[in-house]
């Protein structure tokens, strides 16, 4: 072999100089990113100011180098790990201030998800840009202000959902936000962004919110496909263009060129002005009216101006007593029924408050006199399901139709043309196993919302309440079976029909909120109304907001509605009150501990409820494919959740073969013989009900990779 040229021998030493040089360099990266996990915590700690809730964050004797997510390491709080690796950091609502260091971040390379909504950061916007693994990122409800960088969302492919609503941010929405080509949701709603949309969302944008800012402009096509409620509150932006209202914000005319002539026309126009109030001041009195009959005149008039709308009745005393629906709530002598007079309601329709605007003819049209005229009576006050503070009355009117009108307080969250489109909306919906407003009435301080009035009243009630006639007809596990599987459709339907709909599609799914037909079919009431309801009191009167991930400070989003689906389920197979339901005070059971325990120990069969187990013990096998079912929606994690297609599947799979088994129950024992036993009458009559309506629900449990869950719409 010849030896190497002189030439290539050079080449070859200047290449290994090189890389003796750059090796350092390497190395002293390879260590940055190998921060250890305890380490890069503490140092991202320390950005912060306030951190007295992150007392745990701290390097132990014990642990010394031990990952956070190692076996047998004490809990960081807020430290979220898989694979023995940080994958998320929920850090709301603990009041923290200061920076947030983005490099001390960067030291996990499987981080997922932050959130750090519900703090007192302020200043630019973190560098969360650099983070290019990000998939959520919650930094709501602070206090961060500029602009977002140009280049924000360029690295950010794999980003699902930024919540950046209730800071300070100004400035324009970048164009680079079509780079995020996996975003999901958006939300920006409550800054100070200007200027006009971008031509076009990103291509997998489900759901949006820039409402209340300060943009302008007209709406581009490709944003038309959300609600117009996700563009309210920006005075010059558009949905639709109307000579009514302006898109584009007028331009201040130059000023004029200041001069000492204009100064001195313009002082001896104020001089000419002052001249002329002393004189007429000095002649008010001869031949003039008094000042103070010129006010008492003022008062007169103002005393005979009209009341407002709610109030025009009770104003007016020889007109006799208001009507029910005229009076103000907490007012006092409130009367249940009408008084003998209604004179002049036709008056409503030309107010202010206007007449009620019917959303859903299934019963008929009838406006606001026919209510003011209905005999009427208190059904529930306080809680308003879904309605926040508000008050129940049941009213018949003349044509015989009985409808439910919810006085509602806490609905004022969108503006008028947004909570008319998201009722008409509401309204829409048919389905089975729905029950959707019939009419509305709005007035800027409570809305009426008007709906069916069902007879048998609500699951909560059946189960829970007097336990009568209605209770047997429910023990019986058929009838069970269809109050699942009907309940499972109906959000079903809702997750599909509302997909794009702001999260959660249903937000209030318990067991207040399910009405039984008189033939036990479930009918989901008070859905949809996450957007109309105050902030302030959504974790009061909405039940996705008990979800964990919302008590823990994350945004609600459609797995909560799993979550009270689980409850729901676990509450039917227990008989027990979910202590779920109250908020603040004791009482009920814990369902969704009691149940994963019980699954985790192989003792399911302890749950049921007693009442089923006296006379359908056969079926239990079925009642524990239910429970694992209802547990799997209730999983802490809700990305361990199904999502509601998915979970609807499930339960009408578990339905289909519990009714095989009550039918092969039923063709062993004879036949025509009740398969439980001894029961009622009506308990018979609804179980073959129940049984005759689920006969098809193998067919529609074979079409569960469909998205159409209009099926069992009658």
């Amino acid at each position: 072999m010849a030896p190497p040229s002189p030439r290539r021998l050079l080449f070859l030493l200047l290449a290994i100089a090189a890389a003796a040089a750059a090796l350092p360099a390497a190395i002293l990266a390879a260590e940055n990113n190998n921060t250890p996990v305890a380490e890069a915590l503490v140092q991202l700690k320390k950005s912060f100011t306030n951190s007295s809730s992150l007392s745990s964050w701290l390097i132990t004797d014990t642990d010394g180098d031990k990952s956070p997510c190692a076996p047998g390491s004490h809990e960081w709080h807020g430290v979220v790990c898989a694979g023995g690796e940080v994958t998320g950091l929920r850090l709301s609502g603990l009041e923290l201030g200061g920076t947030i260091d983005v490099d001390a971040l960067s030291s996990f390379p499987r981080l997922r998800s932050v959130s750090f909504a519900g703090n007192n950061f302020s200043g630019p916007l973190p560098a969360f840009h650099q983070l290019k693994a990000l998939k959520s990122m919650y930094l709501s409800d602070n206090d961060f202000s500029g602009a977002i960088p140009d280049g924000f969302f360029g690295n950010l492919s794999h980003l699902k959902k930024l919540w950046l609503d209730g800071n300070s941010l100004n400035g324009s929405i970048p164009a680079s936000i079509t780079q995020a080509t996996s975003l999901l949701e958006l939300h920006l709603d409550g800054n100070a962004l200007t200027g006009e949309l971008p031509p076009a969302p990103p291509p997998s944008l489900k759901s949006i919110n820039v409402s209340n800012n300060d943009l302008e402009g007209v709406v581009p096509e490709a944003f038309r496909k959300f609600d117009a409620s996700r563009f309210a509150g920006n005075e010059y932006l558009c949905f639709v263009p109307t000579d009514a209202k302006p898109c584009k914000r007028e331009q201040p005319p130059a000023a004029a060129p200041s001069s000492s002539r204009a100064v001195t026309v313009l002082a001896t126009l104020l001089v000419s002005v002052v001249v002329m109030v002393i004189v007429l001041c000095a002649c008010s009195g001869d031949g003039g009216e008094p000042a103070s009959s010129s006010r008492a005149r003022s008062l007169d008039d103002k005393e005979e101006e009209k009341p407002p709308v709610y109030m025009a009745k009770q104003a007016t005393p020889q007109r006799r007593s208001a009507s029910w629906l005229g009076r103000r709530i907490g007012s006092s002598g409130f009367g249940h029924r009408r008084s003998a007079s209604a004179a002049k309601v036709d008056d409503l329709s030309s107010r202010s408050g206007g007449d009620l605007v019917m959303v859903n003819d299934s019963k008929g049209a009838f406006g606001l006199a026919d209510l003011m005229k209905a005999a009427a009576e208190v059904i529930g006050s306080g809680g308003g399901g879904g309605l926040g503070s508000s008050s129940s009355y049941k009213a018949v009117m003349a044509s015989g139709v009985a409808v439910v009108v919810k006085r509602a307080r806490d609905m004022n969250r969108a503006p008028r043309d947004a909570f008319e489109a998201e009722m008409r909306r509401l309204g829409a919906a048919r389905h089975a196993n729905l029950l959707p407003p019939l009419a509305y009435h709005y007035r800027s301080d409570e809305k009426l919302i008007v709906h069916e009035y069902i007879p048998k009243g609500s699951l909560l009630y059946v189960l829970h309440g007097d336990r009568g006639m209605d209770y047997a007809a429910l023990a019986d596990w058929p009838a069970r079976l269809k109050v699942a599987a009907g309940v499972a459709r109906g959000a079903a339907f809702l997750h599909a029909e509302f997909a794009n709909h702001e999260a959660p599609p249903h937000g209030n799914l318990k067991s207040a909120n399910v009405l039984l037909a008189p033939d036990f079919e479930p009918l989901l009431a008070d859905y949809g109304y996450s957007s109309l309801v105050n902030h302030d009191t959504q974790s009061s009167s909405m039940f996705a907001r008990r979800a964990p991930e919302c008590v823990a400070g994350h945004p609600v989003t459609a797995k909560a509605d799993v979550y009270c689906l689980g409850v729901v389920l676990l509450e039917l197979l227990t008989g027990k009150f979910p202590a779920q339901y109250l908020q603040n005070a004791k009482g009920g059971t814990d369902l969704v501990m009691w149940a994963t325990s019980a699954m985790a120990d192989g003792f399911e069969r302890d749950l049921l409820d007693p009442a089923l187990m006296a006379r359908w013990k056969f079926a239990a096998n079925d009642m524990v494919r239910l429970v694992h079912v209802a547990v799997g929606c209730v999983e802490e994690d809700p990305e361990k959740r199904p999502d509601m297609k998915a979970a609807a599947a499930r339960v009408e799979e578990v339905v289909a073969a519990a009714l095989a088994t009550v039918r092969e129950r039923q063709e062993e024992t004879g036949g025509g013989e009740d398969p439980a036993g001894r029961s009622s009458s009506h308990a018979a009559y609804v179980r073959a009900a129940s049984i005759q309506r689920l006969t098809s629900v193998g067919e529609r449990s074979a079409r569960r990779d469909s998205d159409d869950f209009s099926y069992g719409i009658s």
